[in-house]
């Protein structure tokens, strides 16, 4: 269990840390999403209040200074980069070759699964080919590793999970190196970051047990997960006021008089 916090630019400083010391008491992680237009830090308020810390990840993180991120790294902090989403909606370059250069190591995550889909594979890709565009920096190992052993790390889990050893969890995902769309697989950690897609998982494991095989999941009524599926669609369309039949684009909030 982890928190996400409003942060600094979504509530006040005094409730940041009202929050903080509930989680520290709660022995919880924490999250919150930061940012700077190059007016604004937001890091550097957190830091003059004392209160960065080293269970806390900072998700996006666009436009924050050099300066910060090193705050974030002396703080034992880490960054989560949601590369499709930030690009996407205008937040700015993805920050991977900067949190490195500052001693961080980056985690990928989604942020808005409805905006840019849920699969872990494109962020993969994604933060790859900006980073080798802006700088030619960035290997495949490394994105495999801010996924894996980094991303264990980051939650407080790396003693447990993050890289196949002795005495950790069996959390490992067999990918099908045989399929048409890979094959042949030369060097598989290219194959995965440059090529990899959700097709290619045959199989889960979540600490030992078989959550996925052959392609299936298992122990799932898929069928009847997709008509519930499908009702609360058209439930929460019909709510809404939202033709499922056209593209949809939200309307801009009427001006309130002066």
């Amino acid at each position: 269990m982890a928190w996400g916090l409003r942060g600094p630019e979504d509530t006040s400083m005094d409730t940041v840390a009202r929050e903080l010391r509930l989680a520290a008491e709660l022995g919880l992680r924490t999250s919150l999403h930061t940012g700077s237009d190059g007016t604004q830090r937001p890091v550097a308020d957190l830091y003059e209040h004392g209160l960065l810390r080293d269970t806390t990840t900072y998700v996006h993180a666009n436009g924050i200074s050099d300066e910060e991120l090193r705050m974030l790294a002396d703080a034992g902090c880490s960054i989560s980069i949601s590369p499709d989403v930030e690009l996407k909606m205008g937040f700015g370059w993805p920050m991977s070759g900067r949190a490195l250069a500052a001693g961080l190591r980056p985690t990928l995550s989604i942020d808005d699964v409805p905006s840019v889909g849920g699969g872990m594979f494109s962020p993969l890709r994604t933060a790859f080919a900006v980073q080798r565009g802006l700088d030619g920096g960035l290997n495949s190992r490394d994105l495999l590793e801010f996924t894996t052993i980094d991303a264990a790390a980051s939650c407080g889990l790396a003693a447990r999970t993050g890289s196949i050893a002795p005495g950790k969890d069996a959390d490992i995902i067999p990918l099908r190196a045989a399929d048409i769309t890979v094959c042949p697989v030369t060097d598989p950690a290219a194959t995965i970051v440059i090529q990899g897609h959700p097709g290619l998982v045959d199989t889960v494991l979540v600490t030992g047990r078989i959550v996925k095989r052959d392609g299936a999941l298992v122990g799932v009524d898929l069928p009847a997960l997709k008509k519930r599926l499908a009702a609360s669609r058209d439930r929460v369309a019909a709510a809404a006021g939202v033709r499922l039949d056209r593209p949809w684009r939200p309307q801009p909030a009427a001006k309130q008089p002066s």
